[in-house]
């Protein structure tokens, strides 16, 4: 397999997230720049300088109706998520070149090539439905957890959690931890967040954060943010504004990269 260079990584998840924008686009799907590539976005009108990947979010109906209808059998760009394989081990959407082989600790054993990260917005009521879903999360990695790369404490807690679960497969989990987050349609409430793999209570934030969007520049294109940026930004990171320490400006997801051959 040929590596391929982390610029020509960044033109592959480019060339991702502005097929799926225009996907959203001719079919009237919703769709926001998330997280990091929010800030971003905002910051940087591109990439934060030292990140390497790319997120979205979509309100859940969105992101049911494009998880159903973006796979395309001539396309080497593909949506995998548990309502399309039930192999899938994550708990939200990746939207993936098939072409390329990615090689990250975080997902070894379940390799999709470069990516994009798609995260499903829901309602919310009060905070329990969250604290679960952060349960849910933490009881999902220990059931994945890899020994050989962990501390003797963790390996030991993980022991433990996966005897607990035994009886459960990771596709049981994904489909309570869904469940979970599926309680409130979005739009019926008066928050809204993302359960899955969120950053917890801190991401409860007004419904009308995402009712509505604006076009912001990133690498050179125009994309939507959500209307209320602003607020979801500064409830989960503070001061997005303000850079962090330079021991803290790293990336954190990406290894190596290669072309299939």
């Amino acid at each position: 397999m040929r590596q391929i260079p982390f610029d020509e990584v960044k033109s592959i998840q480019l060339d991702l997230l502005s097929d799926i924008a225009d996907f959203c686009e001719t079919n009237g799907l919703t769709y926001f720049l998330a997280y990091g590539t929010l800030i971003g976005a905002i910051r940087h009108n591109g990439y934060i300088p030292w990140d390497d990947d790319i997120d979205i979010a979509m309100p859940r109906p969105d992101y049911d109706k494009f998880i159903m209808s973006y796979n395309k059998k001539d396309s080497h760009k593909k949506v995998i998520d548990i309502a399309i394989d039930k192999t899938y081990g994550v708990q939200f959407a990746k939207v993936y070149d098939d072409r390329t082989w990615l090689d990250e600790y975080k997902y070894r054993k379940e390799n999709y090539g470069v990516y994009i990260d798609v995260f499903p917005i829901d309602g919310v009521k009060g905070t329990f439905r969250m604290r679960l879903a952060r349960k849910i999360d933490k009881v999902l990695h220990a059931k994945k957890a890899n020994f050989t790369e962990r501390s003797f404490v963790k390996n030991f807690i993980n022991c433990l959690v996966k005897a607990v679960c035994l009886p459960f497969s990771v596709y049981d989990i994904l489909k309570f931890a869904d469940r979970n987050a599926r309680k409130y349609a979005f739009g019926t409430t008066a928050k809204a967040t993302i359960f899955l793999e969120s950053y917890g209570i801190c991401e409860i934030v007004d419904t009308s954060v995402f009712q509505d969007s604006v076009f912001h520049q990133f690498e050179g294109k125009q994309y939507r943010i959500p209307i209320g940026y602003d607020q979801w930004l500064r409830s989960i990171y503070g001061d997005y504004m303000q850079l962090p320490p330079k021991e803290k400006q790293i990336a954190h997801h990406i290894s190596n990269v290669y072309w299939k051959e």
